[in-house]
């Protein structure tokens, strides 16, 4: 049987590796990926018959693999969600496992996969998964990679994202500004929109970095944010009718 494995941590693949080699003799482990890009490649190019996919990868969730490539192998979902979350794995019938794995678990759910799973039924229950946590869950941080240093910001310390030529930036509560490695289009899909909202063309603003609206000409808005904005920030007309109604929620 081969496996692939996609886990952005070191050591939580080396062990799951580890553990498949040594209590799974018919298992062989051909492929290993760390994010949703690399993944996404993998998968063009191979075949196997059964992955292993981390929930959370370094640069989005791991159901964003789903909209580039189609996966036809029964897959089995690591994640440290909490047991609640989980439950939407169990109603659905996926097999999951619960960082950190166990040897039990790893057995039951090979067990399950190899005595029960149908391919009819992977393909109804990735699309219910799927639609779950595009619904339920959100980025949390943004990786950063200055040289060979690679660190992490919390969504909730952004208090705007703010596209200027070809860069992108994570301008911070307390004024600093992060050049981040995503386009605003790919950010609006991943982030809270209840929290974040697209007001312009080249910015996305955190609902508490809002310090003032105004009215403006031809029905228009204009938005002062803290940190300042450099420059004018005015929605458009029909951008308005939105915005006021997010600012509502």
């Amino acid at each position: 049987m081969k496996v692939l494995i996609i886990e952005d941590e070191r050591l939580s693949r080396n062990h799951l590796k580890t553990e498949l080699n040594k209590y799974f003799p018919d298992i062989s482990v051909i492929g290993e990926t760390a994010s949703v890009k690399a993944s996404i490649e993998w998968l063009k190019k191979n075949k196997v018959d059964l992955i292993f996919m981390d929930v959370q990868l370094s640069d989005g969730l791991s159901f964003e693999i789903f909209k580039h490539v189609s996966i036809e192998a029964p897959i089995i979902f690591t994640t440290a969600y909490d047991k609640y979350a989980i439950q939407a794995f169990q109603e659905n019938s996926i097999g999951y496992l619960l960082k950190p794995i166990s040897r039990i678990k790893l057995k039951n759910a090979m067990d399950k996969y190899k005595n029960l799973f149908t391919q009819e039924k992977l393909n109804v229950d990735l699309r219910e998964l799927v639609s779950y946590y595009q619904k339920n869950s959100y980025r949390q941080r943004i990786s950063i990679q200055i040289g060979d240093r690679i660190s992490f910001i919390n969504i909730n310390e952004v208090a705007y994202f703010l596209s200027e030529e070809t860069a992108t930036f994570a301008v911070l509560k307390n004024g600093k500004r992060k050049i981040i490695d995503h386009s605003l289009s790919d950010l609006e899909q991943e982030i809270n929109q209840d929290v974040f909202f697209r007001i312009t063309r080249n910015c996305i603003v955190n609902i508490e970095s809002i310090e003032s609206v105004h009215r403006y000409f031809n029905s228009r808005l204009k938005v002062n944010l803290k940190p300042t904005f450099n420059g004018e920030l005015v929605i458009s007309r029909v951008r308005s009718i939105a915005f006021k109604n997010w600012l509502d929620k």
